[in-house]
């Protein structure tokens, strides 16, 4: 007999294969294409990004005086990083070593038409290292304010400028993340809701999300059911069945008691529901 459906769903969580609305996440490669533009190519001599965790950028230093330094710039860094599109990293972290030969800087073309490396033709090197750090700092301040003098406005959530509009592009692709992760948690939970059940769940969520997450979620699931069938294979956990039982009613959009074992043996097929309910309760 068919287990009830709505037992066996608890245990999954949304992960690999999550719709993310075709965005990615910046890399290091991305980080160091913008960073001597950001500190200058004096600093950024001495200190160079060499790992992306997460919502972390850790920076390689000359030395500990130098991760110090640059502690107390990390929120203008930062800001800075999400102006160059450099979203979702929340904070800095230091190690001294000894910085490779620093990234090539970009080259940004001025209104004149001329070509301009940026960092890379410093006026003087600085006296000391507390000098280096605060041109950076006046730098970004000084380019901050030519934004907002230009009409600019600042991010909503993370104060970056914008030349327009009230969210940045990598808040934006945050905020769309942790929603997709919400919708496709209440899916699985509860996936008889449909759209509008949902929506007065989650604040903001468009139809077109919603069947977004319905499409990865149901090609996901079936992917995995499809492995059960090739390999002839349950695991120990029914991690298989749950899903199945998501599917089923993702699927149909119904409610767990109408899902009888004749539809859910007619959505399946008979091999895959063999395998995962009666050589299940025949064991």
């Amino acid at each position: 007999m068919l287990t009830r459906l709505e037992r066996l769903v608890g245990g999954w969580a949304p992960g690999g294969g999550a719709a993310r609305n075709g965005a990615r996440t910046a890399s290091v490669a991305d980080v160091l294409a913008v960073w001597p533009e950001i500190v200058g190519g004096e600093v950024a001599r001495h200190a160079v990004p060499i790992e992306r965790s997460g919502e972390t950028l850790v920076i390689l230093t000359s030395s500990s005086s130098w991760s110090n330094q640059l502690s107390l710039l990390a929120g203008h860094v930062i800001g800075a990083l999400s102006e160059a599109g450099i979203g979702g990293v929340e904070r800095l972290r230091f190690r001294v070593g000894r910085p490779r030969r620093g990234p090539v800087p970009r080259k940004r073309e001025l209104s004149n038409g001329h070509v301009r490396t940026h960092g890379q033709d410093d006026p003087k090197p600085s006296a000391t290292l507390g000098e280096a750090v605060s041109r950076v700092r006046e730098r970004l301040l000084r380019e901050r304010d030519a934004k907002r003098a230009a009409g600019w406005n600042g991010c909503s959530k993370c104060g970056a400028m914008l030349p327009e509009g009230d969210r940045c592009a990598p808040c934006t692709t945050a905020e769309l993340s942790e929603r997709s992760a919400r919708v496709q948690r209440l899916m699985f939970d509860a996936p008889w809701l449909g759209y509008s059940g949902i929506a007065e769940l989650v604040t903001g969520l468009t139809r077109q999300e919603y069947d977004a997450n319905r499409t990865a979620l149901l090609v996901r699931w079936w992917e995995a059911l499809e492995r059960v069938r090739k390999t002839g294979k349950v695991s120990q956990s029914g991690r298989e069945r749950q899903i199945a039982s998501s599917y089923l009613l993702l699927r149909t959009g119904w409610e767990p008691e109408r899902i009888t074992p004749v539809i859910a043996r007619s959505q399946l097929g008979d091999e895959l529901y063999g395998l995962l309910y009666e050589k299940h309760h025949n064991q």
